[in-house]
């Protein structure tokens, strides 16, 4: 009989491990439809034409083939039969951005309009056209313009006009810092009282597309996902948690603070790819493109016939099951169910002490190493990923994660797994079987309650399966002893669906989150999944399954260590910038990141002088570099007044070399300051940086206090095409961040 119970009670684990793997598997991209597909489809292939026309070269602000690209797409959208125009302006960063510098210049958002048969409001399909200087953008954000052309032939194809207008917006200098998006809003109204936004981004090269932030309150925009999007792949606590940073931010910044509501979709699988020279064609997973696409359409089809006036003024929790199912709740009934759990809980540990199976000294001690378990699981998923990094320091740089993530991503797993077991096998020595059990829901409960006074958005990750676990667990009191692990193992299986979502695709968004997100989950939500163990947990040598676990995550670390390589098909990024003090005619070479096998060539680990460090304050190395002959911004005075003690200018910066970037610098901030027709308020700590200069350079409007002024112009180039004669193109399995540039600065003098 004990044999049998060891052997149920691992086949009933192994049976709750496979959905979680299910769960996991489910949100994978997997096929596409080929170019023949009918023509009121979304056709990967057909939308990947676009990437190809599109992500040739790279195409940032202020070059040529940024211009050869936004003809192109204006051209297509008139093929569509559409009539697009370019909306040109002045773009700045939105309000949720503030920087030292403020980011500002010229945009050329591409518009076009689908008229609906009776608007209540405009749907806009969004994505940004522009890529950084480092790469050919064909996912970040090729792979989003081409969905939204391939929505609107598809839906031009369908034949059947919508009830509201659809608006393809194409933004322009979002790698910038949200221009475009910004540079829109501002122009003024437009339809948009009532507008909703899909917008499409990613983050790398792969992986299911998530949709990673919504507007507030979301529930009339949860429920059109909910009841349209075939691939939803998200839940409240992500878009709560994405909702409160700005670390990754895209065009949704610029949207919300204009009054759209927006639907923030993005990609962050194979994210060493994002940014990077390899950033092309040849790096789209067509299957991922296919799901985005499929959900982007589906999207607009229900938004386009919505009544885009009914608003909801209340949030929503919500989660995925398998098979593209969203569930969405009022707040309540996760409060409601947060507080029946605690109640249950409380019920089932009477019953076992009045069994005489445990006491709530016991419990209670259960419960608290239980809870501790989890931030025990952060820490042991940080050390070894700061381990990682010390013996491979060329980590260090990395926007995400390495070019060959799996191995990281199975031993972050693992070692995980190793917390929950060591703190298993601790809890059954001082507690006993039944005390760790009730612990374990105890904890929980507690845990749930707690995260649904504060965030019960948030909640649900911990209180569905914890209220599910409860009922199982007191269901097994009323159930005939035969039937007790079936049944516990029926209400385990929300469980198991959490721990799987919350896993693999959740590591596929970064390694860097996974000790805050993935650790818990695995110690948490896996302790659930161990409800089913206490006949099949080894009396004698318990101890060996956390020491395995423990010796695994090192060798599969180790392996991931030996696999990962740099190579040219696998470049490691570089950091570097050439900077000319023209009044000096001196110039170093420069770095924000520590000196790497190519860039020690030129720097060390010393900090430039002051000149240097007041406008690159992030540095961390550099090295001298010859003086070349480079033309330094210039500004005209057009006018200086004083009047009242106060000073007003006005200059006509320019950049005479054609830099792609000037910016104008200073020690004490204006009073008031007016760029290119703009007026910037709040105004920036130290200076602004305006991005695509026209030739005749652009006019600037300043009043300071009356005195002497000291300003400081500077220009930037990709350094690569800074024409520099002591440049020298890195190796192969090297490549520049986009923020290598070739700049120029110089003191405006007669102020």
């Amino acid at each position: 009989m004990r044999v049998g119970r060891r052997l149920s009670g691992l086949l009933a684990f192994a049976v709750l491990l496979a959905v979680a793997f299910g769960a996991a598997w489910d949100q994978q991209p997997r096929g596409y439809r080929p170019e023949s597909a009918p023509a009121d489809v979304f056709s990967a292939e057909r939308a990947f034409g676009v990437v190809e026309e599109i992500a040739q070269r790279p195409h940032p602000v202020g070059t040529a083939e940024h211009d050869r690209v936004r003809d192109h797409l204006v051209a297509e959208l008139r093929k569509l039969g559409l009539q697009a125009e370019i909306q040109e302006g002045i773009g700045r960063y939105p309000a949720a951005m503030q920087r030292d510098v403020l980011g500002i210049g010229r945009v050329a958002n591409i518009i076009a309009r689908l008229p609906g048969t009776n608007p209540t409001g405009t749907v806009f399909l969004t994505a940004h056209y522009d890529s950084v200087a480092s790469g050919p953008g064909a996912n970040d954000d090729g792979v989003g313009v081409a969905a939204v052309l391939e929505d609107v032939r598809a839906l031009r194809a369908g034949g059947t006009a919508l009830r509201n207008d659809v608006v393809v917006l194409l933004t322009d200098a979002e790698e910038t810092g949200l221009l475009g998006a910004e540079a829109f809003v501002a122009a003024g109204k437009d339809g948009r009282d009532t507008g909703v936004v899909i917008n499409h981004e990613a983050r790398g090269a792969g992986g299911p597309p998530l949709l990673w932030r919504t507007t507030r309150p979301d529930g009339a925009l949860i429920r059109a996902v909910a009841d349209a999007a075939p691939h939803p792949n998200t839940d409240s606590l992500s878009t709560t948690l994405a909702g409160a940073q700005t670390s990754s931010n895209t065009d949704f910044a610029s949207f919300e603070p204009g009054g759209l509501r927006v639907l923030d979709w993005a990609y962050a699988g194979r994210s060493a790819y994002y940014h990077n020279r390899l950033d092309d064609p040849a790096h789209v997973d067509l299957a991922t493109v296919q799901q985005m696409g499929d959900n982007s359409l589906a999207m607009v089809r229900e938004l386009g016939d919505t009544d885009l006036t009914v608003s909801d003024d209340a949030d929503r929790a919500y989660f995925q099951l398998p098979f593209g199912i969203l569930v969405v709740l009022p707040l309540w009934v996760i409060i409601a169910l947060a507080v029946a759990t605690v109640v249950a809980v409380a019920l089932i540990v009477g019953q076992l002490r009045r069994a005489g199976e445990t006491s709530l000294r016991r419990v209670l001690g259960s419960a608290a190493t239980a809870v501790v378990a989890a931030p025990i699981a952060t820490g042991a998923v940080y050390g070894l990923w700061e381990a990682v990094k010390a013996i491979r320091p060329e980590y260090r740089p990395l926007f995400v994660d390495p070019y060959r993530p799996e191995f990281y991503y199975v031993a972050i797993l693992v070692v995980s797994v190793a917390v929950l077991a060591t703190w298993y096998a601790i809890a059954r020595r001082l507690f006993g079987t039944p005390a760790t059990a009730a612990g374990l829901l105890c904890g929980m409960a507690v845990l749930g309650a707690v995260l649904a006074g504060i965030a019960p958005a948030a909640a649900h990750v911990l209180v569905v399966p914890t209220f599910a676990a409860t009922v199982g667990v007191a269901a097994t009191f009323a159930v005939p002893d035969r039937w007790r692990l079936p049944v516990l193992t029926v209400f385990l299986v929300p469980a198991a669906v959490f721990l799987g979502g919350a896993t693999w695709p959740v590591l596929q968004t970064g390694i860097t989150t996974a000790p805050f997100l993935v650790a818990p989950a695995v110690v948490l939500l896996g302790g659930l999944l161990m409800l089913t163990l206490p006949h099949s947990w080894p009396n004698r040598h318990g101890w060996a399954i956390p020491s395995v676990a423990f010796a695994l995550a090192i060798v599969l670390a180790a392996v991931g260590l030996a696999v990962d390589r740099f190579d040219d098909r696998h470049p490691l990024t570089s950091q570097l910038v050439y900077a000319l003090d023209a009044d000096r005619n001196e110039a170093r070479w420069l770095s924000r990141e520590a000196p790497d096998r190519w860039t020690r060539n030129l720097v060390g680990d010393t900090a430039p002088d002051q000149r240097f460090a007041q406008l690159w304050p992030t540095v961390v190395a550099s090295g001298p570099a010859p003086a070349e002959t480079l033309a330094p911004p210039t500004a005209e005075i057009l006018s200086d007044t004083t009047d009242s003690g106060q000073r007003t200018v006005h200059l006509r910066i320019r950049s005479p070399r054609g830099a792609t970037s000037i910016a104008l610098r200073y020690e004490t901030p204006f009073q008031s300051l007016r760029v290119a027709g703009r007026d910037i308020n709040p105004l920036p700590k130290t200076g602004f940086q305006f991005y695509a200069p026209p030739p005749e350079g652009i006019d600037v409007q300043l009043v300071a206090p009356a005195g002497p002024l000291s300003l400081t112009l500077v220009d930037y180039t990709w350094l690569p095409d800074s024409k520099i004669q002591s440049y020298r193109n890195p190796p192969d399995d090297i490549y520049f961040r986009q923020d290598s540039t070739g700049a120029v600065f110089t003191s405006i003098p007669g102020l």
